[in-house]
């Protein structure tokens, strides 16, 4: 069993933040803001760092076993880069996916205000000669 005085202070701090941020994403999803994928990710990724923190060393050696690496330091940092190249390419993907949907929406919005402005050229060119006509026939 481990002693509380034996703690370090990141296995205090991380479980703390860690438990945090699994209800905030708990909220999130329930307020739907958060996808069921996305909040299943990211309370895997906080327990995970939740357990690393508890107790590194048992689940850094499974981590080296399973990915068959002779350090478990070597094995949690590998996975650590992996993880953030993961993150990355996610947000990447999801910042050019907004780049095109906010381009189809800013083309739509100026066909939709060229029309708008063709119609209101139209409506002020066909007023005045309605008017002159009816000057000339009184």
């Amino acid at each position: 069993m481990i002693l509380l005085a034996q703690l370090e202070i990141y296995q205090w701090l991380a479980p703390i933040i860690g438990i945090f941020f699994i209800y905030r994403t708990i909220t999130q999803y329930v307020s739907r803001k958060r996808t069921l994928v996305a909040a299943i990710v990211w309370i895997s990724f906080w327990i995970s760092i939740t357990l690393m923190a508890i107790i590194p060393n048992p689940v850094s050696m499974k981590i080296a076993s399973i990915l068959r690496f002779r350090s478990n330091v070597t094995a949690v940092i590998f996975v650590s880069i992996a993880l953030l190249f993961l993150f990355v390419f996610y947000l990447s993907s999801t910042i050019e996916k907004l780049e095109h949907q906010m381009t189809d929406l800013v083309r739509k919005i100026a066909i939709e205000d060229k029309k708008r402005k063709d119609d209101e050229e139209q409506a002020e060119i066909s007023i005045p000669l309605k008017k002159s006509k009816k000057a000339k026939v009184g």
